[in-house]
């Protein structure tokens, strides 16, 4: 015999939305974790028929069973399991909220399980209302494009507003609905409810129903070591947020790069660009984070020279000239070369700019490029960093923009330039300056927090664009 549950309107609906999402949310962020007392909670304790909404329901058994096949659960992967499942997302509701935040500590956990669990085991209507009320939606119908489980289906077919045997919408209420809000008993507009109040019926405001509103928890009195695994856990989570860039004089003495923001300077372009384009690459093989280039003075192609140049050894001018032989060394050295660096380029991903790339580009292209791939942190590198500063904005106010957008993104953003005014204190974490000394090219590095300085020299092979670091840099 099926439990019956306790059907949530209006505040309650709103409340228990909000609860299980947190509770999907600390499963997402936890997954992955082997040994993670927040995940093995939810998974031994709760199931599918815990959850009222039906994208919830389909999340929850998804995660449930990847975690089970033993799969690394990432952003892309559920939805495809999502997309082979034929669920759709509902309008407002994004998947990437649900691997962001902060974990609970595990009494707050425990008292949402509980919560969850004493709404599947709760009162069920009285006689009266439940004649008076459409039936209750059944376990586990989606209605594309709801949060809330859909009516069953009247014998005639009926609009997408008018769910249930007998309800109603009027023109205005319809309207609402299809804006992407929702209906709760009574007519008001309330986010996740799709159903209205059964036709001649009145429904009282949650004012007056002082009884189905949930009084606030109790304080819970917890000490210390029951909610220090809960603590280690968002340490562990804030940590290994490090870009290694394949140069020792970087990882070594600064222990690699951290989110935040770099200006690098450098009075000769083509050599920025290189230089640039040489460590998002290696970046992208040591931390295998995804990198996002912003290219304003070279083209995909001029790149893709540049880069197979750079690995093979081979100048840039002969690959783009076709001047090698086939079956000659330096032929084998490429083609070799550019075999074994199409699985890391998978992460590197090269935007031209042009007019219309700006500040809020490369904030959108920032996020998209997070969501897809479901990583904590991203690269994003900007070549030409006076090419942004158009419309009569300084180059200071770039500057201020893109040290907002590594704050936003948690991002390690890196700005070239060939401006040196850009020399006094900019809100920057990381500034760096490129000058030739003892015939050879020196890069000073310098962390603005606390001052530390690291120094790098170069032989830099302009016709491979490639840098190779000396010993004792």
């Amino acid at each position: 015999m099926a439990l019956k549950r306790e059907r949530p309107t209006g505040a309650n609906l709103k409340e228990l939305l909000s609860l299980e999402t947190s509770v999907l949310k600390t499963l997402c962020l936890t997954i992955n974790s082997a040994g993670s007392v927040h995940k093995d909670k939810l998974l031994d304790v709760l199931s599918r028929d815990d959850f009222y909404f039906p994208i919830h329901k389909a999340l929850f058994s998804i995660l449930r069973e990847m975690q089970h096949r033993g799969d690394y659960i990432v952003l892309a992967n559920i939805k495809e399991e999502l997309f082979n499942r034929s669920v759709e997302l509902p309008e407002g509701f994004y998947l990437e909220d649900l691997f962001r935040g902060d974990l609970p500590t595990l009494p707050e956990l425990s008292q949402w399980v509980v919560r969850l669990k004493e709404r599947v085991g709760g009162a069920s209507p009285s006689l009266s209302e439940a004649a008076a009320e459409s039936p209750a939606p059944a376990p586990g119908s989606l209605a594309p494009g709801s949060l809330a489980p859909a009516s069953p289906a009247p014998a005639a077919p009926a609009s997408e507003g008018s769910q249930g045997s007998s309800g109603r919408i009027d023109a205005a209420s319809l309207a609402t609905a299809r804006r992407g809000e929702a209906l709760a008993p009574g007519g008001e507009a309330v986010a996740g409810l799709t159903r209205p109040a059964p036709e001649g019926r009145r429904v009282p405001p949650e004012s007056e129903r002082p009884g189905r509103i949930r009084p606030a928890p109790s304080p819970v009195l917890a000490s210390e070591g029951e909610e220090w695994t809960s603590y280690l856990q968002e340490v562990a989570a804030k940590q290994g947020r490090i870009f290694e860039t394949g140069f020792a004089g970087l990882d070594d003495s600064m222990g690699g790069l951290s989110p935040g923001l770099m200006l690098l300077i450098d009075q000769d372009h083509d050599r920025l660009s290189g230089f640039l384009k040489q460590l998002t690459d290696q970046i992208a093989i040591r931390s295998k984070l995804p990198c996002l280039y912003l290219s304003f003075g070279l083209s995909k192609a001029a790149l893709r020279v540049w880069t197979l140049a750079r690995l093979s050894g081979v100048p840039a001018r002969d690959i783009e000239k076709g001047r090698m032989r086939k079956g000659s060394p330096e032929w084998e050295r490429v083609e070799r070369n550019g075999r074994d660096a199409a699985e890391w380029l998978k992460r590197v991903f090269v935007l031209e700019g042009d007019a219309e790339t700006d500040l809020e580009l490369a904030r959108d292209m920032g996020r998209k490029l997070l969501d897809a791939g479901g990583a904590s942190t991203c690269l994003v590198v900007v070549d030409g960093l006076e090419k942004m500063a158009r419309d009569r904005k300084s180059l200071q106010a770039v500057v201020t923009g893109l040290k907002e957008l590594s704050d936003t993104l948690d991002a390690l953003v890196i700005a070239g330039t060939t401006n040196r005014a850009l020399s006094s204190e900019p809100p920057a974490d990381y500034f760096a300056t490129f000058g030739e000394t003892q015939g050879s090219l020196q890069l000073d590095v310098r962390r603005v927090e606390d001052s530390r300085l690291a120094t790098l020299r170069f032989d830099y092979q302009s016709d491979t664009h490639r840098f190779t670091e000396k010993s004792g840099s």
